[in-house]
Order: C-alpha cells, then sequence, then structure tokens
C-alpha cells in the first residue's frame, strides 16, 4: 500500500480534490487531517521595542563589533 500525503491551502480546492478521490474505486481510505494554521506576526507589532532604553545604532554597532571580534581571531595573510 501506498500513502500521498497533500497539503491544500484552500478548502475549496480540498473539497474539490475530495470529491474526485472519493469518486475514484482503486482508493482504500481517505483521511483528512486539518491543521490550524500559524498566526502572521506583523513586522511593525515590534516597532518601539527599544523606546525606553538608552541605546542607539552606533552603541549597537560598536557592541556587535567587539562581540564578534572577540569571538573571531584573523590570522592574517
Amino acid at each position: 500500500m501506498e500513502r500521498i500525503t497533500i497539503h491544500i491551502e484552500s478548502e475549496e480546492k480540498a473539497n474539490l480534490l475530495l470529491a474526485l478521490l472519493r469518486s475514484v474505486d482503486f482508493i482504500d481510505d481517505i483521511q483528512i487531517e486539518s491543521v490550524a494554521q500559524a498566526p502572521v506576526d506583523d513586522f511593525f507589532d515590534l516597532a518601539g521595542i527599544w523606546a525606553d532604553r538608552d541605546i542607539d545604532q552606533e552603541s549597537l554597532r560598536k557592541l556587535a563589533y567587539k562581540s564578534a571580534s572577540s569571538q573571531t581571531e584573523w590570522a592574517g595573510p
């Protein structure tokens, strides 16, 4: 026996495919599993995350550079 899994986003198209599959005589069993969709995060929900912090782009760059340079050693040419 072979198993085929198909993910279909449109419920209307899924129902159309199910109707077609049910009409075929060599299909033994059809199982339907609904999967809950994860909510789509909005990029702008994070706007203002640093609003009450004393930090700016320049200080972030300095911290990132220090962190990156302390983790890797460059042997040079």
